[in-house]
């Protein structure tokens, strides 16, 4: 079965010489991992460029039910960033958060609800211009939501102000970069808690050292 389908990249990796196995999350069939035969050849009609975290692609995928790794074609980038690869402070919290739905993101079924709020996401942490420092905050406690575990504060202020934000208010929301690490650290341990093999998440060390007050 061929099915147009838009996607976000969440993972990619090398194999072999020349090819790349990748993860995305596709609109219509939820994750799927590709497999792209000769990405990084002169002569390949799919660039690896393509493939970075995050990126927002339509591809056709050619989807068999009893294939470990699917295959696609026709790849374009969806919408393309205006902001993300040239700010170095969004590129690290793209990274954050392509590693997050990696390790979050399972079923193999379409969830439109979930696939809208991930691309109004990730437009939102390209194009908005204040308050970019504490995306991750805003985007890890509304994800919860969809993740089946909305997660819930009434002692901590700051996280109190979060639970209310939205993406476009972001701005609003003044956290030290000592707090905005804590909140951070104790929003992942509850995504442990609840998301089975989540484990350590190693962009958020580098996350950690990218702010300044």
């Amino acid at each position: 079965m061929i099915t147009t389908t838009r996607a976000i990249v969440l993972n990619h990796r090398r194999y072999g010489d020349s090819s790349l196995i990748v993860d995305l999350y596709t609109e219509n069939m939820g994750r799927q991992t590709v497999f792209i035969k000769g990405a990084f050849s002169k002569k390949s009609s799919v660039r690896s460029a393509l493939f970075q975290p995050l990126h927002l692609i339509e591809a056709d995928l050619h989807h068999r039910v009893k294939r470990q790794m699917q295959r696609i074609s026709n790849v374009q980038i969806y919408l393309p960033f205006q902001n993300i690869p040239y700010d170095p402070v969004k590129s690290c919290i793209a990274l954050f958060i392509a590693e997050i739905l990696y390790k979050t993101l399972k079923e193999e079924e379409a969830n439109r609800e979930l696939f809208e709020f991930l691309i109004h996401a990730i437009q939102t942490l390209d194009l908005n211009v204040y308050g970019t420092a504490n995306f991750h905050l805003v985007f890890l406690v509304h994800y919860s939501r969809y993740l089946g575990f909305y997660l819930k504060y009434e002692k901590n202020e700051n996280l109190s102000k979060i639970f209310e934000m939205s993406f476009e208010c972001l701005n609003n929301l003044q956290i030290s970069h000592h707090h905005r690490n804590c909140l951070t650290e104790s929003l992942l341990g509850h995504y442990s808690t609840y998301v089975d093999s989540f484990g350590k998440i190693k962009s958020f060390f580098v996350l950690q050292n990218v702010f300044q007050d």
